[in-house]
């Protein structure tokens, strides 16, 4: 009541039932997405019951399909909502400045969120100043203005008009002369609902009809990446649709390559392998066989098994006599968001051995892990 007295239009997650959680904080939503569901917010009265009879939620692969309507007593429109950082993680920290997201992975996040009928919240930290950095600042401008570049030209040589397409309607759509495309925006309109459940795109090159891109849900908007290729047509088919198909747009259009590739995080200082592994559990390293200058290290965690959560990291000079250099002690979030970890110490460390001690996993065990996944920070 708060929310809705103070800021009317608020967009409420979570605690509110306007757009759901995808599940992960990766800035990954689902191939298939329907915003039409069974599943309702905790907040409602019996909905966590309802749920469990459905063995739903957010995180479940399927929310929306025809055999799981059919059980359902009520369905609803509560759309996914992608969350994700611009950063590693959620807060500012001076030695992130360099691990801002790059243009390419912003990209990439834009077209598996919002192009996969979801809506994107990108965090971006204010920095000890109360302000958004610099480097997220122009980081955000060349986002968007890709963004814009990208979408402004349609290559499409005729205006759109308003299609109502049952299973196997198919349209055709001249492509301007001589342009290349590797891209193609589909949208429903949502106001009467969404009902595409599969559909195929092809380009005629050469004389001869070849499929591009083919996909599940559009609901609000998909958007579909192929190699770049100049067709003289595209041709649309819905496959499958749950009565008519409303579609407002179509679109095709040209994504420019990067200036810039996305380079990858240097996880590593320290060039080949460790001089000895001691032991595996808990992880025990003699990481050159003389003492080194260290200043950190990086937890590369491996989503598809339990991950570290909460550790205790020691360094020693000797094997012997062990210290502990950081406060920090569990790699926080990781598990909604695994990606690698950076824990940098306050004071520069001289070390020859490490000692990772897992405490706790993410799923509440003690998991090994393996030497590949830890780096060491030297500068």
């Amino acid at each position: 009541h708060v929310i809705d007295s103070l800021q009317p239009n608020a967009v409420k997650a979570i605690m509110g039932d306007d757009v759901r959680w995808v599940g992960n904080e990766s800035g990954l939503g689902r191939e298939t997405e329907w915003s039409v569901t069974p599943l309702r917010a905790d907040i409602h009265e019996n909905a966590v019951e309802e749920n469990e009879r459905l063995e739903i939620s957010e995180t479940a692969k399927d929310l929306g399909s025809r055999k799981l309507i059919e059980k359902a007593k009520s369905i609803y429109w509560y759309p996914s909502e992608v969350d994700v950082s611009i950063r590693p993680g959620w807060f500012y920290h001076p030695e992130q400045n360099t691990q801002v997201k790059t243009l390419e992975h912003l990209v990439d996040i834009y077209y598996q969120s919002v192009g996969m009928n979801s809506v994107l919240l990108l965090n971006i930290p204010p920095d000890t100043r109360g302000l958004i950095h610099e480097v997220d600042a122009d980081r955000l401008k060349e986002f968007g203005q890709y963004i814009e570049n990208t979408f402004a030209d349609n290559k499409i040589d005729a205006s759109f008009s308003y299609w109502k397409a049952r299973n196997g309607d198919y349209k055709e759509y001249d492509i301007k002369e001589g342009e290349t495309i590797n891209t193609v925006l589909l949208q429903e309109d949502i106001k009467k609902g969404q009902r595409i459940e599969v559909f195929k795109v092809e380009g005629l090159i050469d004389g001869s009809w070849t499929k591009l891109a083919e996909g599940t849900t559009i609901g609000y908007k998909r958007l579909l990446r192929f190699d770049d290729v100049s067709p003289e047509k595209i041709r649309v088919t819905i496959t499958e649709t749950r009565f008519s198909g409303n579609i407002s747009k179509i679109g095709a259009y040209y994504a420019a390559p990067f200036n810039e590739e996305g380079s990858l995080i240097e996880l590593n200082h320290i060039d080949g392998e460790w001089v000895e592994v001691i032991d595996t559990n808990p992880l025990t390293v003699d990481m050159q066989g003389e003492n080194i200058t260290v200043k950190g290290f990086t937890y590369n965690p491996d989503d598809k098994a339990e991950m570290a959560f909460k550790y205790r990291f020691l360094l020693s000079t000797d094997g012997k006599e062990w210290n502990e250099p950081s406060e920090r002690s569990e790699f926080g979030n990781i598990k909604n968001n695994p990606v690698p970890q950076f824990i940098h110490f306050d004071e520069v460390q001289t070390a020859r051995y490490f000692k990772l001690e897992v405490l706790e996993g993410t799923e509440g065990g003690t998991p090994t892990i393996d030497p590949t996944q830890i780096g060491i920070l030297t500068h």
